[in-house]
């Protein structure tokens, strides 16, 4: 008879500050807290590991990014010591915690789908239609090693169904979710803002064409004369950083545009806090974690209604919501919010309410860790 497997979980990820890596962390501390044995495997360097839970062994891939021979090794040599219930994978250690699952025959095999194939086909170099074919093929193959795949939102789910042939019902949707940010931020937190400044805007995320700060640009070259003191500040960094300062530039709209670079999460929480709104013009995008920590700020979006953004942001409920790649749309709905304190208000307000009833870590990652322990409880039925 084989052995019989205790939950022993091993979780692929990374070490780090933001959302994403205190996800995993929390998610291995309520399978913990529910008997199961939890080892996390990072690549990256960070001095904080406080928010990781004791309990939980901690190891090291030996590459910086898992992805080497050196890393297939260390993860075939981990699994021949123990019998394990569940491998999870996200990002970069997808491809060889689902080839070496199945090598060893691990029952509970899950992949985190994060981004979308159109994202990804987006930052491969578009003359490079080999490439782009290969991590098409690699990725199928991929995917249905896992038994389960987790999407960030139905636009992901539906990705994986229809970019690469995933059915759908190995595919299961939890949305992100993340600590409340406001908690221990020098504010309010009765109301959640600083200071209003008026006709101050923030954008936040990656330079790049997919990001659609380019969009914005246009907008606001469209509203100036309307909202003379409006500012947008721009939060990140990136290849296409410089491209979008000429831009700006080309529009003649410098004097509005402040492009800060890269800002510590909690930094750019302050950024939220005091804007009229955050600005997510993305092209295309499975959730975007920055929507959330807008909401959680108490800041409405105005976003693109494309992909994961329209199951997040209710339109005239908790944010506005404009056609993808329409300039002309998103500066109707910067001039609507500005121009009406009363919306402002009640878009602000609601914001918060559905961040915390919807978003907020600790309400969502016990849903997480049971239909995780519900899935080797099942797979142990089966023998």
């Amino acid at each position: 008879m084989p052995a019989q497997r205790e939950k022993t979980i091993l979780i692929g990820g990374s070490l780090g500050d933001k959302p994403v890596q205190r996800h995993h962390a929390a998610l291995g501390a309520a399978l913990v807290k529910l008997g199961c044995q939890v080892s996390l495997i990072v690549h990256g360097k960070s001095q904080n590991r406080d928010y990781i839970d004791e309990r939980i062994n901690v190891l090291q891939w030996p590459s910086p990014r898992p992805t080497r021979l050196a890393d297939a090794k260390f993860l075939h040599r981990l699994l021949s010591r123990r019998n394990s219930s569940c491998v999870i994978s996200n990002f970069g250690s997808t491809a060889l915690m689902m080839t070496i699952g199945v090598l060893h025959r691990v029952p509970v095999r899950i992949h985190w789908h994060h981004t979308l194939s159109t994202q990804i086909q987006q930052e491969l170099p578009k003359n490079n239609l080999v490439r782009i074919w290969f991590f098409r093929q690699r990725a199928k193959l991929v995917y249905r090693m896992a038994t389960h795949n987790v999407a960030n939102s139905q636009a992901a789910r539906m990705d994986l169904a229809h970019a690469y042939g995933v059915p759908l019902r190995q595919c299961a949707v939890f949305w992100n979710c993340l600590e409340d940010p406001a908690i221990g931020l020098p504010m309010n937190s009765a109301t959640l803002k600083q200071p209003e400044r008026p006709q101050r805007l923030v954008c936040v995320g990656r330079f790049h064409p997919c990001k659609g700060q380019d969009i914005l640009l246009r907008a606001v070259a469209l509203l100036v004369q309307r909202l003379p003191k409006v500012t947008i500040e721009f939060v990140g960094d990136g290849p296409w950083k410089k491209t979008c300062e000429r831009i700006s530039g080309d529009l003649g709209i410098s004097s509005h545009c402040v492009f800060c670079g890269e800002l510590t999460h909690s930094e750019v929480l302050l950024k939220m806090t005091g804007a009229w709104a955050t600005i997510v013009p993305s092209r295309t995008e499975a959730f975007g974690l920055v929507n959330i920590e807008s909401m959680a700020m108490g800041t409405p979006v105005i976003g693109s209604a494309t992909g994961g953004i329209t199951e997040i942001i209710r339109d005239h409920m908790d944010g506005l919501l404009f056609r993808p790649e329409d300039h002309e749309a998103l500066a109707r709905c910067i001039v609507e919010l500005a121009e009406n304190p009363v919306l402002r208000n009640q878009l602000s307000l609601n914001s918060r309410q559905r961040f915390l009833e919807n978003f907020e870590l600790s309400r969502s990652i016990k849903a997480q860790a049971d239909w995780v322990c519900g899935l080797i409880e099942a797979a142990e039925r089966r023998g």
